[in-house]
């Protein structure tokens, strides 16, 4: 079973890591019974599904850590998976080598994975501020981390349209694997720790929502 790693963040949450070899068969079939896949096979083009299936594979396998219950994940109007009725929080993300999940039973969270290529220096000029552009210093993993923390920040939104130029702002801290960012929008206004490291070639970003209140 390729489960890369999990990481106990604190005692609610934990962050798991998989890495994809399996076929799409043994995926299925590494799936609960329970678990509802029909949104796979109207709205997933058939390169993902192999990440989809793995993504749900680690969730489930994480979720178990908590409890025994069994807890169909949903997917709500903007995009975001959920349980019903059930006091736990998740996110997901994948690439075509790697799933990620995090989950928590009290703190709502936020994860990106990104595979480290050209292509976010390529846009840069479309989600980086002119700041954020001195900070990345036109490195191509720089500017992959920054696209990847703003991604983690908009799922922790929740409420989308964001632009991420305007709404989602990033700059260093004082630790090396930690970026201090903030969602703004005309209403709000909140301040988050995104914690990043570079794994098989790829950019993790993730936060959680640790009772910070908008100011």
């Amino acid at each position: 079973m390729p489960l890369l790693l999990t990481r106990k963040i604190n005692d609610h949450t934990l962050l798991g890591i998989w890495q994809l070899s399996e076929t799409e068969t043994e995926l299925r079939a590494a799936l609960p019974a329970f678990v509802d896949i029909s949104y796979l096979n109207e709205h997933v083009h058939q390169r993902r599904v192999c990440e989809w299936l793995a993504s749900r594979v680690l969730l489930y396998t994480l979720l178990a850590e908590f409890t025994d219950e069994q807890l169909p994940v949903l997917r709500a109007e903007t995009g975001q998976p959920y349980f019903k009725n059930a006091n736990f929080h998740v996110s997901i993300t994948h690439s075509p080598e790697l799933a990620a999940v995090i989950l928590s039973s009290k703190a709502q969270v936020g994860i990106d994975i990104e595979l480290i290529t050209p292509k976010a220096l390529r846009v840069a000029d479309k989600f980086l501020t002119e700041k954020e552009k001195v900070y990345t210093l036109a490195s191509e993993k720089e500017t992959c981390l920054y696209w990847s923390a703003k991604e983690t920040l908009y799922k922790m939104y929740t409420r989308k349209k964001l632009i991420f130029k305007d709404n989602i702002l990033l700059c260093p801290s004082s630790e090396s694997n930690i970026l201090q960012g903030c969602v703004q929008t005309d209403n709000f206004y909140k301040l988050y720790q995104i914690y990043h490291e570079t794994l098989l070639g790829h950019i993790l970003t993730y936060t959680s929502d640790n009772d910070v209140q908008p100011v």
